[in-house]
């Protein structure tokens, strides 16, 4: 028998810290997170663009566990030297993390690419 969390009604500033902290995340953190490497598979020379997380999203538990969504934008670069062709592209990525008294703090990103390979 699984436990069902409860969640607590969304607090627009916890929600927002916690949108904060993810718009403010760059290619250096998803390496960190093990998420890049997916996004780097899809071409020769993938670029990060943005992040960008959605408010809508957020869920967040009595424990202050927090789960969210957010859109990465990256430029997929195919050839080299001249002969480059590039396109822009979004991914969807699932955010787990915590609310501490510090602020929120990012456990897990996971990024789906299965819509490149569709």
């Amino acid at each position: 028998m699984s436990v069902l969390r409860k969640f607590v009604p969304q607090n627009g500033e916890d929600t927002a810290r916690i949108i904060d902290c993810i718009n403010r995340l760059d290619q250096d953190d998803l390496n960190r997170f093990h998420a890049w490497d997916d996004l780097a598979d899809l071409s020769s020379g993938t670029i990060f663009e943005a992040i960008d997380g959605d408010p809508d999203s957020v869920v967040l538990d009595t424990d202050g566990n927090f789960e969210a969504v957010a859109s990465i934008y990256v430029t997929l670069v195919y050839g080299s030297g001249t002969d480059q062709d590039t396109m822009s592209d979004e991914y969807l990525a699932s955010i787990n993390g915590r609310l501490t008294d510090d602020g929120p703090e990012i456990d897990v990103i996971s990024v789906d690419t299965s819509s490149f390979y569709e």
